[in-house]
């Protein structure tokens, strides 16, 4: 029993001096050493991180965040647990933000850091009117009833609601009726005394006035006492207004009023040498180089007027016995009197005078213009004006200008042009188009087209024909060349047996052959029995050809054995 407790003291001082040695671990270069030298390594816990300070390790255990999710997880390797991503609802997968269908069809769920949330669907506010909100049956939000009950019939929101008083208006405004007064037009501001008729709702202004026993309308015309006055009702009351007077002229000095009338008047016309004569009307006038008139109801005299002289009358002069000046007109010349812009005769033959303003002027007479052509311009003597000599002098004869003068060359044409000969050759007519060399025979002017054709040492007309080795081809003459072309075949009938002749181009019907029936020949041509009446049959191109006979329409009685009646 003592031999057991020496042993478990033993092993106290032995653990005892493991933890002091423990204790005595110091640090230094990253390294650890035991108090006897033992060289350990640095600690190694990443969820306790140490830093070797005065040669010691102090270690730090890391304060980890608490996770925003209901079943955080901690990661390998890591010391802090975190929100698993995504969602996983019903085996399903959902991403981080994602939105994850709800049984609720009022709420709207998501997945956020690997827990589903919901909430409810967001509901549009109601009108602050809206004092009993309700839930319809299968929706989320709430909702405010419209319209109106009364009566027990049902109204629209702003709709009209009849109303027991004529007077007022009803409306459901807000899911209440509401009613008002109607609506009164606004009554005229110079009525001083509206009344509201019975059974009416809005007042009204009696309109019009009453005059001596008489109602007259509203704007109306009232009869007047005064006939310088005139009345009206204007807004239930009669006013009466002087008339209105039409405005006197300005000149009017003295205006009078006539008995019985209402408006003044000015006195018109004129009183002169004992007469009255009428505003704007003419005066007689003791001078007879004046006319008088009467204006604004006094006699004006002014001078006659007299008509402008010309402007080239230097010494206008008035007669006697007359008002007005005159010019004296027409020229005395040679001791004769002669009438303004009339001729005067000249006593120079290449001059005419005319008299002008009361002068005798003369000038030059005027010469017809000569042709540009004319080079040397000459005056006849006893003539005044040039002339320019017309023709041709050639070897000894004149010709005419513009005429034909004789040629010396036969393919020359001349003509007499501004006084000289000028030649040309003569018109030649124009060759065809299609031909190639022409020649001027010996002799002649005018190159010609060798017509016709040549061949195989034959000469052959224009258009004549040409004969050919082909017999399949016929040959003309064409514009200087011989063309040919392929000749068509007459068509022959179906039945003929054809063949074409030794030399010809075109196949025939044998003709000789003839047919045979019955063990009988017929000749070409012959006509061949035949046992059917309506059928007319021959020998055609060794086939015999049947055809119908044809009948003339009748009523007749048609026998058995034959075609027609």
């Amino acid at each position: 029993m003592r031999s057991g407790g020496l042993v478990l003291g033993a092993i106290l001082v032995f653990l005892v001096a493991v933890v002091s040695a423990g204790r005595a671990k110091k640090c230094k270069d990253g390294k650890v050493y035991g108090s006897f030298g033992q060289e350990y390594d640095a600690p190694k816990n990443p969820c306790k991180p140490c830093t070797c300070r005065n040669g010691r390790w102090k270690c730090v255990t890391i304060d980890c965040p608490k996770p925003n999710c209901d079943n955080p997880y901690k990661p390998p390797g890591k010391c802090c647990k975190e929100c698993k991503p995504g969602c996983e609802i019903d085996g399903k997968k959902y991403n981080d933000g994602e939105d994850v269908p709800s049984d609720n069809k009022c709420e709207v769920c998501k997945c956020l850091k690997g827990t589903v949330e919901c909430n409810p669907t967001g509901c549009p506010p109601l009108p602050s009117y809206c004092e009993k909100p309700y839930t319809p049956t299968g929706k989320c939000c709430p909702e405010c009833k419209t319209g109106c009950d009364y009566s027990d019939t049902h109204y629209d929101e702003d709709g009209n609601v009849p109303s027991d008083n004529k007077c007022k208006t009803c409306k459901c405004i807000k899911g209440k009726v509401e009613c008002y007064p109607v609506e009164c037009p606004p009554l005229p501001s110079f009525c001083e005394k509206p009344y509201t008729p019975p059974g009416q709702c809005c007042p009204e202004c009696k309109t019009g006035c009453d005059y001596n026993d008489k109602h007259y309308d509203e704007d109306g015309n009232v009869p007047s006492d005064n006939k310088c006055k005139t009345c009206k009702c204007i807004k239930g009351k009669v006013e009466c207004y002087p008339i209105g007077c039409p405005p006197l002229p300005s000149y009017c000095e003295k205006p009078y009023t006539p008995p019985g009338q209402c408006c003044p008047e000015c006195k018109t016309g004129c009183d002169y040498n004992d007469k009255h004569y009428d505003e704007d009307g003419n005066v007689p006038s003791d001078n007879k180089c004046k006319t008088c008139k009467c204006i604004k109801g006094k006699v004006e005299c002014y001078p006659v007027e007299c008509p402008p002289l010309p402007s080239y009358c230097e010494k206008p002069y008035t007669p006697p016995g007359q008002c007005c000046p005159e010019c004296k007109t027409g020229c005395d010349y040679n001791d004769k009197h002669y009438d303004e812009d009339g001729n005067v005769p000249s006593d120079y033959k290449c001059k005419t005078c005319k008299c002008i303003k009361g002068k005798v002027k003369c000038h030059p007479i005027g010469c017809p213009p000569l042709p540009s052509y004319c080079e040397k311009p000459y005056k006849p003597p006893g003539q005044c004006c040039p002339e320019c000599k017309t023709g041709c002098d050639y070897n000894d004869k004149h010709y005419d200008e513009d005429g034909n003068v004789p040629s010396d060359n036969k393919c020359k044409t001349c003509k007499c042009i501004k006084g000289k000969v000028e030649c040309y050759p003569i018109g030649c007519p124009p060759l065809p188009s299609y031909c190639e060399k022409p020649y001027t025979p010996p002799g002649q002017c005018c190159p010609e087209c060798k017509t016709g054709c040549g061949y195989k040492d034959k000469e052959y007309a224009e258009d004549d024909s040409v004969p050919s080795e082909n017999p399949c081809e016929v040959c003309k003459c064409v514009k200087g060349k011989v063309e040919c072309a392929v000749i068509d075949c007459p068509e022959l009938p179906p039945y003929c047996e054809k063949y074409t002749p030794p030399g010809k181009c075109c196949p025939e019907c044998k003709t000789d052959s003839g047919c045979e029936l019955n063990g009988k020949k017929y000749a070409e041509g012959e006509k061949v029995p035949t046992p059917n009446p309506c059928k007319i049959c021959s020998c055609q191109f060794g086939k015999i050809n049947c055809k119908d006979v044809k009948c003339k329409q009748c009523d007749a009685y048609k026998p058995p054995d034959k075609c027609c009646c």
